[in-house]
């Protein structure tokens, strides 16, 4: 009886440890986090699950060819974290590299152990189940799960490797999904940082650019307020200058005192100072307080940034934001918000620098060289000169207006998988390429024949075993009564997993986008395995329409200029966007439209780009489509056009 109690104890974990990998997988493949914390949840929750004693999670340093141990539990966790392994080295260089998982019960014995830790920590390695964290045949890490608190001798099995095994495919596709985003995330937040850096810079005027920074900051992170402080050198003190959202500076304001006193100390510091999270702080401080504290307490805020604004010369100021979120500069935006703060002192120091150019004095001297010049009599050499003059203060002032014209491509820069929580064989494509999907819309069908027949095979078998039980119980057959428990406990658990399997025959758009799988018809009849992707889709706000410039009006093209354009699939209709971002093609227009008569010349045969974010389309917008745009560039003078055109001439000339 206590051997047949032991096996029904052993099925009902075996079902519980199932109920847990679906949710799991559920959780992993449906959630979209950060890297960082997804990793940490993938760890926790594995340790969880198999009941371990202690593990550590590895990634791959690609870049230095170094295994990194990213989290730990257990005794040894302040001597494992951060412990660097040459690739290939150890168990884990070993799993990394086969991609293969590996299930060592006595640790001891195998070669590749690496007793070292053991010996310096008093910690004793019986058994050890490690799983490579794969995508697309590329190694991400491993996860290393290490003596099991309620096993013999502490010894995994099978069963715990294939869970770890089965955890570890969807938290590595979940992983991917994770890095897709935040790359998305980070080329998104790169593009504001360059359109802010840009107006910054391009102006003088110390006012314009204050309110710009402090302004459009709300665009990187999330802030409450801002403000910016510059240092009075004749008085010796710092006066604040702008606040945001247009609040008036008044000095007789108890928090503006407040503030300006804590910026004070930002400007004696000499360096940034970021208070995270409030009650974290607070809890640092250990009963104790401060005016850092006792300001973000009574203006009901939970975090702040602050950064000096100096160079070589010295501080001019300082950058102050506030936010009622906590980490609301986590995550890297505190390099964001370095960057921009470099900027922005750049910006003052020359807006400071052409505020103090003497104009008067300059003036004063044309006019000297004017009055020297009526002074000479020669009637007709003056009136040549005035002549002369007068033809290059029209040309000068006289607005030129231009337009840049260049090949058009609608180009997805990412796309979003849609990956299988089961695998099973591709009954019905519902959807085409380029077709528009809401996100949960059944995209695609397996074939429920083969988990439809297992559950009721499965739920037949249960019948069955329902009516031994109840046949036992009746004529007090004990013995019959547990091998029909056992039997039972087994059968449920293959139940739960039919229906499940089921349940997931219709497979979702992850997404509200346009499908960007080409001929997905064809995979009908395919055959999926778990965790592997049958589509792609793009988010419409990820289209960007890429515009192809010659080489010689590329310094026309900026950044927040106007765009006007038409596609060949949509004659007659024009898409209105802004030029996000200008570099290098990565293939040229000739490249992109072969057919196409119009670019027969050399000129459109260019390695520039513009990559413009569409403000408006009467259409909607596919991958791939092909057409015209011109960009609207800031009217200048047509002096400046006309010495352009000369200069250029001379040099490809005659090399001068």
């Amino acid at each position: 009886m206590d051997a047949q109690q032991q096996q029904i104890r052993q099925l009902e974990k075996t079902i519980k440890r199932l109920t847990i990998s679906r949710q799991l997988l559920q959780e992993f493949i449906s959630n979209v986090k950060g890297v960082k914390q997804l990793v940490a949840i993938v760890f926790d929750r594995v340790l969880e699950a198999l009941d371990a004693e202690s593990g550590s999670l590895w990634l791959v340093d690609k870049a230095k060819k170094q295994n990194v141990c990213h989290l730990a539990k257990g005794t040894a966790k302040s001597r494992v974290i951060g412990l660097r392994l040459p690739a290939g080295v150890g168990v884990v260089g070993a799993v990394v590299e086969s991609q293969q998982p590996e299930l060592i019960m006595d640790c001891g014995k195998d070669p590749r152990f690496n007793a070292e830790v053991d010996k310096n920590t008093g910690f004793v390695t019986h058994s050890m189940i490690c799983v490579p964290l794969t995508v697309s045949n590329e190694s991400y890490g491993a996860i290393q799960v290490i003596n099991k608190k309620s096993g013999v001798n502490h010894r995994f099995d099978e069963e715990d490797c294939e869970l770890v095994k089965e955890l570890a495919v969807a938290a590595s596709l979940s992983m991917r999904n994770a890095r897709l985003l935040e790359v998305e995330s980070l080329v998104k937040e790169m593009n504001i940082l360059m359109t802010i850096s840009k107006e910054v810079v391009a102006t003088l005027d110390i006012e314009q650019v204050l309110d710009y920074v402090v302004n459009k900051t709300n665009e990187l992170v999330e802030i409450t307020g801002g403000a910016i402080a510059l240092w009075d050198e004749n008085r010796k003190e710092l006066k604040l200058r702008v606040l945001s959202g247009g609040e008036a500076i008044d000095t007789k304001q108890e928090k503006q005192q407040e503030l300006l006193a804590l910026m004070e100390q930002i400007r004696t510091l000499g360096r940034s100072s970021y208070v995270a999270d409030r009650l974290t702080y607070k809890k640092s401080l250990k009963g104790g307080t401060n005016a850092w504290l006792n300001y973000l307490e009574q203006h009901s805020l939970n975090a702040f940034w602050a950064v000096p604004l100096e160079d070589d010369e010295g501080i001019l100021g300082v950058l102050w934001f506030e936010s009622g979120k906590s980490h609301f500069a986590g995550q890297g935006k505190t390099d964001l918000l370095h960057i921009l703060a470099t900027q922005a002192t750049v910006a003052l120091r020359n807006a400071s620098l052409f505020k103090s150019i003497p104009f008067s004095a300059t003036l004063s001297n044309i006019g000297q060289k004017g009055q020297k010049l009526m002074a000479t009599g020669k009637k007709k050499s003056l009136t040549l000169i005035l002549a002369s003059i007068l033809l290059i203060e029209v040309l000068h002032y006289a607005p030129f207006f231009r337009f840049v014209s260049g090949q058009t491509i609608v180009e997805a820069r990412l796309g979003v998988g849609a990956f299988l929580p089961v695998a099973g064989r591709v009954k019905d494509i519902l959807v085409k390429e380029g077709q528009t999907v809401s996100s949960g819309e059944i995209i695609a069908k397996l074939d429920p024949a083969q988990p439809r027949l297992t559950l009721v095979e499965a739920e037949a078998k249960l019948a069955i075993l329902d009516r031994q039980i109840i046949e036992a119980r009746a004529d007090s057959d004990a013995a019959l009564m547990s091998k029909s428990a056992i039997e039972r406990a087994a059968v449920k658990a293959q139940v739960a997993k039919a229906r499940y399997d089921l349940e997931q025959v219709n497979i979702r758009a992850p997404i509200d986008g346009i499908v960007l799988t080409p001929r997905p018809q064809e995979l009908t009849g395919r055959y999926f395995a778990l965790g592997e992707e049958i589509m792609r889709f793009v988010d419409p706000k990820n289209l960007l329409v890429i515009v192809h410039i010659p080489e010689t009006d590329l310094t026309d093209i900026e950044v927040g200029q106007r765009v006007k354009g038409v596609l060949r699939s949509q004659p007659g209709e024009y898409f209105t966007g802004i030029v996000r971002h200008i570099g290098q093609a990565y293939e040229t227009p000739n490249t992109v439209l072969e057919s196409s008569a119009e670019l027969e010349s050399e000129e459109t045969n260019t390695g520039f780009i513009a990559e413009v974010e569409v403000a408006h389309a009467p259409y909607p917008l596919r991958p791939g489509m092909t057409g015209q745009a011109i960009i609207s560039t800031p009217k200048t003078s047509a002096l400046v056009k006309i010495w352009r055109r000369i200069s250029n001439f001379f040099a490809f000339n005659f090399g001068w």
